[in-house]
């Protein structure tokens, strides 16, 4: 059993280094089309957010402990990032039920998209399926055309928001 746990916790962190290379390859491209349902259980699609700055964040698992840190993190400047003319919105492959509790705990009022069936995700090539089927833990921040202007392929949960806040001001000119 314990080289069963071993095993997989070595390939869970292979597969993290692997995925945590720096790629700038989605820099200058539009954000993909999608229709997935929010917590709430809505339909959002891009047209949600046509002509506003978005910071997309992948997620791997609702209720996790740098998931948890950074939905926090995310839900306390909400407020301050609309004012600054930047949405957020959280995409994981969890349900809606997972979304609504995830969303209570931590007190979000952004969208959490339940990218159950990967339509969005697989798009962006944001899925891991080792040792369990979830996304990455990347950003992608697009601006009010639609296109990704800076891709996180390495996230620290503790030091995004921050990150992500710094870098809308310079790329926004806000």
């Amino acid at each position: 059993m314990l080289h069963k746990v071993l095993s997989l916790a070595l390939v869970f962190t292979v597969g993290l280094s692997v995925a945590n290379a720096e790629d700038s390859s989605w820099v200058g491209k539009a954000f993909p089309e999608f229709k997935v349902a929010n917590q709430a259980g809505e339909t959002i699609t891009n047209s949600k957010y046509q002509g506003k700055w978005v910071a997309y964040y992948f997620y791997p698992k609702d209720n996790t402990p740098g998931c948890s840190i950074e939905a926090e993190q995310f839900a306390k400047k909400h407020a301050e990032f609309q004012k600054m003319g930047l949405e957020v919105v959280g995409i994981s492959l969890d349900d809606v039920e997972s979304h609504q509790e995830f969303a209570n705990d931590f007190n979000v009022k952004f969208d959490l998209l339940a990218d159950v069936d990967k339509s969005l995700s697989e798009k962006l090539d944001m899925v891991n399926i080792l040792p369990w089927p979830h996304t990455r833990r990347e950003t992608f921040l697009v601006n009010d055309a639609g296109v990704i202007v800076k891709h996180y392929a390495t996230v620290n949960p503790r030091k995004h928001v921050a990150e992500i806040e710094n870098d809308f001001k310079a790329l926004s000119k806000k």
